[in-house]
């Protein structure tokens, strides 16, 4: 029985494989591997933690898994074809719509979902968004925020209580040209947005207001190394669950940025700079905020980290083999099991 499970889509090998983490020692191992119907990439846990919503880029589909509650086992539910390759997958808090941004469709899709929680045929699709990358739902359930990385800009959408989404007023706010906002965050407390640059290697922080829906734009910090002269390539950010500590990835580095959040402000403040696997496409941080896993994509391992309480720091602990191509990386506490 696993208390804690790990899930990664490795594409070339077109499975999702599960392991269990203990979060005691941070050890890795693997208890099921399920083959998809296309090549899986990006990954999302719904917020019952019953359902994992995966999107094939090359085959566009988006695709529910039922996660059994003791073990972390996955039960594909059903699939659907989508308008434009998935490039970023999620779902309401509600689970009565899910989200597909598609960075080659420049479109984002919205479908609804059966009982199941299994995505039905989209009942609304969003053209001209250039390189659509992430479609991310606020903790107040209004409001859906989707970079765009080709227009320099974040959509922002009203989500109705029918599952429409309308754009808001204004409907985007505009950020530097050229930087290529990608991935973000919300604070636990709604108050702050982080958003990752995969093209300038840079994070910006903005206020958000929960009741209008609106972003401002209060910072903006590099990731990059000292001495980095390549080509930036960010990838992944993630937070730990009490909003203290951020981690980004580059792939081109191949490394992890780490940075201490300002509870205050959401102000980041860098922290240190940590080597990882090669080309580190997706990670993810367990719920515990003891553990951060990073997934190489061309090195084909995962790679465990303790964070350490105080200071946010990471140590490698563990690495483990994955299948060929491993993009996403999500991680939850099991609902139905028992003690470790």
């Amino acid at each position: 029985m696993a208390r804690t499970c790990v899930y990664v889509s490795c594409s070339q090998s077109r499975e999702i494989q599960a392991f269990s983490l203990d979060t005691a020692t941070g050890q890795l191992a693997a208890i099921d591997s399920c083959v998809m119907p296309g090549m899986p990439q990006p990954l999302r846990i719904s917020a019952d933690r019953q359902i994992l919503y995966a999107g094939m880029r090359e085959d566009n589909g988006v695709a529910a898994l039922a996660l059994d509650a003791q073990s972390g086992c996955l039960t594909l539910l059903g699939s659907t074809a989508a308008p434009g390759p998935a490039t970023f997958v999620s779902s309401d808090r509600n689970r009565r719509v899910a989200f597909s941004a598609s960075y080659g469709g420049n479109s984002l899709s919205v479908f609804p979902l059966d009982a199941q929680g299994a995505p039905l045929p989209p009942s609304q699709i969003e053209h001209d968004l250039p390189r659509a990358h992430a479609a991310v739902i606020d903790a107040s359930n209004r409001w859906l925020l989707v970079p765009t990385l080709g227009a320099d800009a974040i959509r922002i959408y009203r989500l109705h209580d029918d599952g429409r989404i309308t754009p808001n007023d204004p409907a985007l706010i505009q950020v530097r040209a050229g930087s290529g906002p990608r991935h973000l965050v919300f604070s636990p407390d709604n108050r702050h947005v982080h958003c990752l640059n995969e093209l300038d290697g840079s994070i910006d922080l903005f206020d958000f207001d929960a009741a209008t829906g609106t972003l401002a734009l209060k910072q903006s910090i590099s990731m990059l190394p000292p001495g980095f002269d390549g080509k930036p390539w960010a990838a992944e950010i993630r937070a730990t669950p009490d909003g203290r500590f951020l981690y980004a990835t580059d792939r081109t580095a191949s490394m992890i940025a780490v940075f201490a959040i300002d509870p205050r402000n959401g102000e980041l403040s860098l922290i240190d700079h940590y080597p990882t696997e090669t080309q580190p496409r997706g990670m993810g941080i367990d719920p515990s905020g003891r553990w951060l896993i990073a997934a190489g994509q061309i090195s084909a391992h995962l790679t465990v980290y303790a964070i350490a309480a105080d200071s946010g720091r990471l140590a490698p602990v563990q690495r483990h083999a994955t299948g060929l191509d491993p993009i996403c990386v999500e991680i939850m506490a099991l609902p139905g099991a028992g003690p470790v």
